[in-house]
């Protein structure tokens, strides 16, 4: 039995001959396919001379390529389809004839890399772009009307102040004979020189602000810096412990508070509410427990960048250093504008009699003209707008570094140079006027409070004072949600320089539909952080008030004046404690602006989380499986 003859063919391709009985050759039986679905996304191919079935005259019926053909003769191979084949699958025209197998899913931000194992993060395609400056600046009006009154504000102080004489704190143009008596001789005689007294009698009560405080408050400000980036190492290396230690820490405070109020101060109420909080944290541990993982692998994380890139606690010290210039700036305002434009008004005096129980009461009340309780009012709201501004301004700053760590670090691009400046460049730019706005809800929220407890403790009626108190207590509420919710705005304004509205109305999305909420609900960190600065505060106390008892002790002359817990050491002991609670706030404000910015960046794109910090998204997958973000290309 004879074969037909047909054109040679590769070994293996096709059965012997006497296993399957052979076909003439088909030439025009099928309709030809000219397109094929795109393969750009897939792994290369192999080239079609080397698959099961050699390359056939005429293309096969199967349309949409769903399985192979049944074996069949070879037929001669066509050079331009193969070369079709060895360079991928041209774009195909009818999607109806689209290839229609399930392609693997590739999670967006990754290439095709990720096949072999070694997951490489990109940008995904219409992702919107991240630290680099918007087409121009946002919420522009927002920055010009606080330029506006920033500069009312300069001029009230300017023309205030060049009015007052400030070393008397009187008009320089008051007549000679308002000018107060000159003191005694006595009275002018030179102080110790290694002491500051001020006495209104000779019997009066010593400050004691000698060299001894000096040198005390110096050195509880050292130790609280030192004391600080102890902490923050602390943070770094033992977390768990950490946290842990800090919860129960909380526990016995307010049960340590609870017993002082009902041993010394007698009130039992708020006894009773220190020893009900105490007492449900030690509920809560076994829901805080499950949550600690988490914690304790983001406070390492957010620890870790902070002292990679110190340049963040240098911003939050800056940011520090004008905000108290701006408030003694501002108080100074505030009196010589209440010398200069008159605060009190002799012709407005009332005075008010008042009976109860048989007794007689008259008070007298210097009421404010209109004018002038309109310019306190705009003072006040000043003060509030610029120090929310230039609190907001270093958040943004340290926002745009930790963002710029999580979507930059272990990618193609690598971190910048300089992040500290690029972001706080932004800040102060293209982003001023989305600070400016949200900045701006809080210090009208804040002035009407203030308006409030003024009125309140102006008025005599005891309905009109509960009213008010109710409104301002929820006013307060509204401020504590609008502050919490800004944090993470201003996060959104630093990584894409939106406008403030559509930054908070991301955010909200964003965390509602990630399930981020949950995660934001359950942080531990921050009772790390205040404990922290309870903590420092009174390490630092302790440190200055030994520190002033050895230098008293060593000065004889000190001996001699009296008792020891002088007007002086307790100026020591409040300053001491409070240099430590600033020194460690600079640190801790940056702790809470990373936390803050991780959650945010989370939510946007948990694939750079995936790509290029494992373990921590490992920790979430672990501690937090029903967040929606963790399972998205699980």
């Amino acid at each position: 039995m004879s074969y037909p003859q047909y054109p040679p063919q590769q070994q293996g391709a096709y059965p012997q001959p006497g296993q399957q009985p052979a076909y003439p050759p088909q030439q025009q039986q099928y309709p030809p396919q000219q397109q094929y679905p795109p393969q750009q996304q897939y792994p290369p191919q192999q080239p079609y001379g080397q698959q099961q079935y050699p390359p056939q005259a005429q293309p096969s019926p199967y349309g949409g390529y769903q399985q192979q053909p049944p074996p069949g003769p070879a037929y001669p191979p066509q050079q331009q389809q193969q070369q079709q084949q060895q360079q991928g699958y041209p774009m195909q025209n009818d999607p109806g004839k689209a290839y229609q197998a399930a392609p693997p899913v590739v999670p967006p931000g990754y290439d095709t890399g990720m096949a072999s194992g070694n997951p490489v993060y990109t940008t995904p395609p219409n992702a919107p772009a991240r630290f680099s400056p918007p087409s121009g600046p946002q919420d522009l009006w927002a920055a010009i009307v606080f330029i506006l009154q920033l500069c009312g504000f300069v001029a009230l102080a300017a023309i205030s102040m060049s009015k007052v004489n400030l070393a008397t704190m009187t008009l320089k143009s008051a007549p000679v004979t308002a000018t107060p008596t000159p003191t005694p001789a006595r009275a002018r005689a030179t102080p110790t020189p290694t002491r500051v007294s001020g006495s209104s009698s000779s019997n009066s009560d010593d400050l004691d602000i000698d060299t001894s405080a000096i040198t005390a408050m110096v050195v509880s400000a050292v130790a609280g810096g030192a004391l600080s980036i102890c902490y923050l190492l602390a943070m770094r290396r033992f977390p768990k412990k950490l946290i842990t230690f800090t919860f129960w820490l909380s526990v016995a405070y307010f049960i340590a508070l609870g017993i002082f109020s009902f041993l010394f101060t007698r009130a039992i109420w708020t006894g009773i509410v220190c020893l009900v909080i105490a007492v449900l944290y030690m509920m809560v541990w076994r829901s805080y427990k499950t949550r600690i993982p988490f914690a304790s692998v983001m406070l390492s994380t957010v620890a870790d960048v902070t002292s990679k890139y110190s340049g963040t606690v240098f911003a939050a010290l800056l940011g520090l250093i004008f905000q108290l210039a701006y408030v003694v700036f501002w108080a100074v305002a505030v009196l010589t504008c209440s010398i200069y434009f008159g605060k009190f008004n002799d012709n407005t005096a009332t005075t008010t009699t008042r009976t109860v129980n048989g007794r007689t009461t008259t008070t007298t009340n210097n009421s404010m003209p209109p004018i002038m309780y309109l310019l306190f009012v705009f003072l006040l709201f000043s003060y509030y707008w610029t120090a929310q501004v230039l609190k907001n301004i270093v958040h943004v700053t340290v926002s745009g570094v930790f963002a710029s760590f999580f979507f930059l670090s272990g990618s193609p691009q690598g971190m910048p140079s300089s992040p500290t400046f690029g972001a706080w460049k932004r800040a102060v730019t293209t982003s001023f006027g989305s600070i400016c706005f949200g900045s701006l809800i809080i210090a009208l929220i804040q002035t009407v409070r203030a308006i409030l407890r003024n009125a309140q403790s102006d008025t005599d009626s005891p309905v009109s004072a509960f009213l008010l108190c109710c409104i301002e207590c929820l006013l307060a509420w509204i401020e504590g949600l609008v502050e919490y919710f800004n944090v993470y705005a201003f996060t959104q304004v630093a990584i894409y320089g939106k406008p403030f509205c559509r930054a908070a109305k991301d955010t909200w999305t964003m965390i509602k539909d990630r399930g981020v909420d949950a995660i934001i609900n359950d942080d531990l960190i921050g009772n790390v952080l205040g404990f922290g600065s309870l903590l420092i505060g009174g390490i630092t106390l302790l440190i200055g008030w030994l520190v002033f008892l050895v230098g008293r002790a060593a000065d004889k002359s000190a001996l001699s004046s009296g008792t020891t817990m002088s007007a002086g050491l307790i100026i020591v002991l409040v300053v001491s404690f409070l240099m430590g609670i600033v020194v460690f706030n600079l640190i801790a404000e940056v702790i809470n602006s990373g936390v803050a910015t991780i959650f945010v960046c989370i939510a946007e794109d948990p694939n750079a989380l995936r790509a290029t910090k494992p373990e921590l998204w490992e920790e979430i997958r672990r501690t937090y499986p029903e967040a929606a973000f963790v399972n998205m290309y699980s």
